[in-house]
């Protein structure tokens, strides 16, 4: 289902994406061609930069385990006897 999100919204980011090119070539050739290659220019470095973040490596992640030893590191989840009041 997201995907289906997700084309929508791409497909109608294109349709005016493609409608505001026509009417800016329309109305003035020329200079708009330069604005129009620069906007491509931006949308693949965006792409680019995007991909890059995505296949970075993020942060470890410690599992869990039977004996529950992820609660005696450092930062380990709160107990019932570290709240306030108890």
């Amino acid at each position: 289902m997201n995907y289906l999100w997700l084309f929508a919204v791409s497909g109608g980011a294109a349709f005016l994406g493609i409608a505001l090119a026509f009417g800016m070539i329309k109305q003035d050739g020329r200079r708009s061609v330069a604005a129009i290659a620069g906007a491509f220019v931006v949308a693949i470095g965006a792409l680019g930069l995007g991909i890059y973040v995505q296949k970075a490596p993020t942060a470890p992640l410690r599992a869990s385990d039977r004996e529950g030893s992820q609660n005696r590191l450092p930062a380990a989840a709160t107990t019932e006897k570290d709240l306030p009041g108890k």
